[in-house]
């Protein structure tokens, strides 16, 4: 240092991070995304028509029926039941229709059910408080099924998705919704009930077939490789401007991978958003590959340019560069990242298709396990982690006598999120997701079959895994919330409730932890479970 001068530090200054810069891949990305807009609902004419004619009892002298909605995951039933109610209701002259959507996956008991239905149905002005079930269902019965003539002649529309569960609290409960619904005279309820099972009717309710009280059915049928093409290019389309001189064109993707894509999924299971994840997944491939192979041209350039022999320096990072002469290789990512359109960003080839289904339709699971981020490894390991632990538990409750009934039951989303949290930030290990973001790992894994819903303790597979509706804790009596409400956030909160369990083994995920790499550490402090209680 000379004489008379400071002393300052020379760190490296920090370089820009272009991964965090959104592309014009965003937007494709979007479309995709479990907790986007359906928008313009494609196909499924059939169904449509079937659904509206049943709808269209509202306007008549006996607007009473049900109609009980099945089909597969993924095959567009919450979506198209909501999208054509939603309708119904808006189209009624003088709101004469009142709608009420009930998840009942969010139901804790039949009381839940029944007083979540008052609350849509009636405003906390006519309401009593403090009502018991009792109650609650006779005021009910006097709404659907009227002893005198009303003069409001309100007709009442539910609809009621994963009724399946209801069978699991209290089978008389979804017996009386039925019935009051299916009664010859006098009703004025008309009910849709969507589940995934064909025959739910005939094999959980037979009362309602031995008094001759049996609903319309209408099924969904997984898609087929027209349709999902069909779905996808529209949706792709929508990014165009008005006026593109082609309207042919289809950005983001090569038709020849939009039609391999259809056809991998429709022989496989029909399920849409297993599609959609499918299409997630080659646009994060594709954008990795145009961003590298920017990185990798703009290296080159910077290189030819340079002089073959140059002092060595330091740079003091409070230098700032002068305005415009940003010649940093981060600086020159971005402004070429940012220059690409939807017309110009290269598109998903049948090789990238080939990649992405490899790894989801593959039937070796340490194949799946070896193509997965370091965050999606990471929740994974959580999962393990909290199974671990739980074992552990029952191990030393069955030595000591403990009743089975006290057995652990397994994680939720929400506990699986929390838990994750918390190992990443032990020793800051790594640097969490946000609960969305988390979601969409957890919906990955389930692609790929890696982890899976299931219902009951220690994680039994029961579960049907098909997300809608709300999952927040049903509020008590006086306490106005939007319990089952078709809010923004209804996606993301059904969610949290659902219980997940791991498909894969802990020592083969021991395996793939210590082929990591760079990330062997992270992953292995992850698996430990340490910093759980």
């Amino acid at each position: 240092m000379s004489v008379g001068k400071f002393s300052k530090r020379m760190t490296p200054s920090t370089p820009l991070t272009p991964s965090s810069v959104q592309t014009v891949y965003h937007q494709a990305r979007q479309l995709f995304s479990r907790s986007a807009d359906p928008g313009q609902l494609i196909g499924r004419d059939d169904e449509r028509a079937k659904m509206k004619g049943f709808l269209s009892r509202c306007t008549t002298s006996k607007p009473s029926g049900c109609l009980y909605v099945s089909g597969p995951p993924g095959t567009g039933k919450s979506a198209m039941v909501n999208r054509i109610t939603d309708e119904t209701v808006s189209e009624s002259a003088d709101s004469s229709i009142k709608k009420a959507y009930i998840n009942c996956m969010s139901a804790k008991s039949s009381k839940d059910l029944y007083h979540t239905l008052l609350d849509q149905l009636v405003t906390p002005e006519d309401q009593e408080t403090d009502l018991s079930e009792t109650d609650v269902v006779e005021a009910l019965q006097k709404l659907f099924i009227p002893k005198k003539k009303s003069a409001s002649n309100k007709v009442y529309l539910i609809v009621l998705d994963e009724i399946d569960h209801i069978l699991t609290l209290d089978p008389e409960s979804l017996y009386r919704v039925f019935e009051w619904s299916l009664q010859p005279t006098g009703s004025r309820l008309l009910m849709v009930g969507i589940a995934n099972a064909l025959d739910l009717t005939d094999r959980f309710l037979p009362r309602l077939k031995s008094r001759n009280l049996k609903p319309e059915i209408l099924p969904f049928l997984p898609y087929t490789a027209p349709q999902v093409k069909n779905i996808i290019t529209t949706r792709l389309k929508s990014l165009l401007p008005a006026n593109h001189p082609d309207q042919n064109f289809i950005p983001f993707f090569h038709p020849a991978a939009i039609e391999l894509c259809s056809r991998k999924v429709s022989t496989q299971t029909g399920d849409l958003r297993r599609a959609f994840e499918v299409c997630r997944r080659a646009i994060d491939l594709v954008e990795s590959e145009t961003r590298l192979k920017h990185e990798n041209e703009i290296k080159e350039n910077m290189l030819q340019m340079s002089p073959s022999r140059k002092v060595l320096g330091e740079k003091h990072n409070f230098s700032l560069p002068k305005p415009g002469q940003q010649s940093s290789v981060s600086g020159q990512l971005i402004k070429a990242l940012q220059v690409l359109t939807v017309e110009t960003a290269p598109r998903v080839s049948i090789g990238h298709l080939n990649k992405v289904t490899a790894a989801a339709f593959s039937n070796g699971t340490m194949q799946r396990l070896k193509v997965l981020n370091l965050q999606q490894k990471a929740a994974l390991c959580s999962l393990l982690a909290i199974e671990k632990r739980n074992r552990e538990r029952v191990s030393s409750q069955v030595g000591g006598g403990t009743p089975s009934k006290n057995l652990p039951a397994a994680p939720t989303v929400k506990a699986l999120f929390e838990s994750y949290t918390k190992l990443c930030k032990t020793d800051s290990v790594l640097h969490p997701l946000s609960s969305s973001e988390f979601r969409e790992v957890v919906a990955s894994l389930e692609m790929v079959s890696l982890i899976a819903e299931v219902d009951g303790k220690m994680g039994s597979f029961g579960g049907s895994g098909t997300p809608g509706g709300l999952a927040r804790t049903p509020s008590r009596r006086g306490k106005k919330k939007d319990v089952f409400g078709m809010g923004d956030m209804k996606v993301g909160l059904v969610a949290d409730e659902r219980r997940v369990a791991s498909c894969v083994g802990f020592r083969e995920m021991e395996g793939v932890v210590e082929g990591e790499g760079r990330g062997q550490g992270i992953l292995r402090r992850v698996l430990s479970g340490e910093g759980l209680e």
